[in-house]
């Protein structure tokens, strides 16, 4: 399958700014060819401060996170769970659901199942079983059943442990992109900077300019397809 009309792309994370450290530079692309983008977050990201309460940071984060939306131009979804609050139940099960119905995706990029912390990788068990079931009618939620199942691409876990692309996307003329949208979560950069000694900026450049080294081009973004029935293109659909 290789697509030139416009397609829908869905983007879930578990928390504000794991998009932008994924996937971001790939999502520009996106919007830059035409496609309608969505990101969708699962948790409010009310744990990484010691300075403010949960219910203030929560608040901070929401903020900085449209933000890094509106800078990439795409629709947003808050799904408002708490972090450390992505479970594998029915409850969770059917808001991940809701959000696909409603995002209506072509292609859903998300999180591999061996990141660090259970809300990465109940995000990628959860995602898997949305994109079916979000076209099964007689799951009920507020949206209605879609159409087919989209195809899904995992993003690369910080640091990359493990993580080998089969997919590589040129992000070289939207790395600023990504570096803006990045910088939108002042807080977390922070927290970061504090409590890991990490930058973050620096950081994405790097592995930026590794995985465009392993492809020959100047930056890029690494992805690996998931792969079971029905899931697999012909072609890419990637930009």
């Amino acid at each position: 399958m290789t697509s030139n009309a416009p397609m829908r792309i869905l983007a879930i994370g578990a928390h504000p700014d794991d998009i932008e450290f994924g996937c971001a530079g790939t999502l520009a692309r996106c919007v830059q060819r035409g496609d309608s983008v969505v990101m969708a977050v699962a948790c409010v990201g009310d744990s990484a401060s010691s300075d403010l309460s949960p219910e203030e940071l929560a608040k901070v984060r929401s903020a900085e996170l449209k933000n890094s939306a509106r800078t990439l131009g795409a629709e947003l979804i808050e799904m408002g769970l708490l972090d450390y609050g992505v479970w594998p139940n029915r409850e969770t099960a059917m808001l991940f659901t809701d959000v696909v119905r409603q995002a209506r995706p072509d292609v859903v990029i998300t999180h591999g199942n061996t990141d660090y912390g259970s809300d990465h990788n109940n995000t990628h068990a959860l995602t898997l079983d949305a994109t079916v079931a979000a076209t099964v009618k007689n799951v009920v939620t507020d949206h209605p059943a879609v159409a087919k199942v989209p195809y899904i691409f995992l993003m690369e876990p910080l640091a990359g442990y493990g993580f080998n692309p089969h997919v590589y996307v040129d992000i070289t003329e939207t790395f600023d992109v990504k570096l803006r949208m990045l910088q939108c979560h002042v807080s977390q950069m922070e927290w970061m900077t504090r409590y890991g000694g990490f930058d973050s900026c620096k950081y994405i450049e790097i592995a930026a300019r590794f995985r465009g080294y392993q492809a020959g081009v100047t930056m890029a973004e690494g992805f690996i397809p998931h792969q079971s029935h029905g899931r697999v293109p012909c072609g890419s659909v990637l930009p």
